[in-house]
């Protein structure tokens, strides 16, 4: 019985030594998916590379898209799909954006849809690649004009990535995020029933391990200022009721963001509803906004 019993001791320690380690590769594990193309839009196939931050270029790690064409010349829209999602997702935003004359460029993120790498950055890694986004929209449309819009986790590092890159000309961010710190936070505890069972406290390191990363300085609180004189749309729902997204995230990045800067905070439509709850209201506010922007 004690050689029973410390067998299973030793199972259990084992266990929750390996735990954070487990929960850090659940949370930024990709999520492969193939994309349909849709019927009513004539999409291109595009694919470029985004290497890494540490072998920028060098990696072969390649992201998969399409291109939609409008004019040539005419500005153009990169758009960046939510948190373990695909480019399909984004596809309401690409019919009126196309329809009211923009080109667009949608693709899969890193670990997503049908782009490489194995595992999604949680805003580390993800500005990069639309920078990459925005530099092939340029070349392949033929203007200087290009906007990002993102949502969820997409909304985010479209902050991230305009505060960096002077190229991107304008920002939509549907219900962004401020920080990981609550994503993070998830890592220091098992949730099992009621209880919370402490874990090592190596979970964060084991994320920034995998994505290659510090997740940690994913901030768009602390970078959005620098967008400014560029200008940026925040939406948000006032019913979102997404832990990692809450409304008075909104209201923080807009109180932090230079000028000038717009703030729509729809009366319902949840996380990233607001253009099915308000769909008149949601096109029309991104259209006025981008045609100031970019025409």
């Amino acid at each position: 019985m004690r050689r029973v019993a410390a067998a299973v001791a030793l199972v259990v320690v084992i266990a929750w030594l390996a735990a954070p380690l487990a929960r850090a590769y659940q949370l930024v594990a990709g999520r492969s998916s193939e994309s349909v193309a849709p019927a009513d839009l004539v999409v291109e196939d595009v694919r470029f590379n985004a290497g890494s931050d540490s072998e920028p270029l060098q990696t072969g790690v390649e992201l998969a898209g399409w291109t939609i064409h409008a004019v040539h010349g005419a500005p153009a829209v990169v758009l960046v799909h939510g948190f373990k999602s695909s480019r399909e997702e984004m596809l309401p935003w690409a019919r009126f954006l196309h329809d009211a004359g923009y080109n667009v460029l949608l693709f899969d993120t890193r670990g997503c849809g049908r782009s490489g790498g194995g595992t999604v950055g949680l805003g580390a890694t993800e500005p990069r690649d639309i920078s990459l986004a925005v530099e092939l929209a340029r070349d392949q449309f033929g203007t200087t004009k290009v906007a990002v819009l993102g949502i969820s986790l997409g909304a985010g590092a479209a902050i991230l990535a305009a505060a960096s890159d002077p190229n991107i000309s304008a920002v939509v961010a549907d219900s962004p995020w401020t920080d990981q710190d609550l994503q993070l936070s998830r890592l220091s505890f098992l949730p099992i029933g009621s209880l919370r069972v402490p874990l090592p406290p190596y979970g964060i390191a084991a994320v920034n391990a995998i994505v290659g990363a510090d997740v940690t300085k994913a901030r768009p609180i602390d970078a959005i200022a620098r967008i400014a004189p560029r200008p940026i749309l925040l939406i948000h729902s006032a019913d979102d009721d997404n832990a990692t997204t809450p409304v008075e995230g909104s209201r923080r990045l807009f109180a932090a963001a230079g000028e000038p800067k717009n703030l729509w905070i729809a009366p319902r439509g949840g996380h990233v509803g607001a253009i099915n709850a308000s769909p008149a209201e949601y096109r029309a506010r991104v259209l006025d906004f981008l045609g100031f922007t970019l025409r």
